[in-house]
């Protein structure tokens, strides 16, 4: 009777193991094929990148030229906000006098 239960026993450890090791496997066969699809994708988009013209090369954007397109696209706003300004009194000395 004991026999049969270690039996059993080894045979179910056995398969825990082999499915162990299984899984680690097949997570190490994912893991490579992930790097190897990442080098293929690495090298795919900078093939494409040297052969458009002037896609990878380009000069910067001009730091005037993006602030009047701000300005632009802030005058096509139908309600700009406005805060009005909040005026400090100031005493004889000309420093800044408490509200209270």
């Amino acid at each position: 009777m004991m026999t049969e239960l270690y039996i059993g026993f080894s045979l179910i450890l056995i398969g825990f193991f082999i499915i162990f090791k299984l899984i680690f496997d097949l997570a190490k066969q994912i893991d490579d094929g992930l790097d190897d699809l990442d080098e293929k994708l690495a090298l795919a988009i900078k093939s494409v990148m040297d052969n458009i013209p002037g896609f990878g090369n380009s000069e910067p954007v001009n730091p005037v030229q993006m602030a009047i397109a701000q300005l632009i696209g802030n005058m096509n706003r139908p309600d700009p906000t406005i805060i009005p300004p909040k005026i400090i009194e100031r005493d004889a000395k000309g420093l800044f006098m408490s509200e209270d």
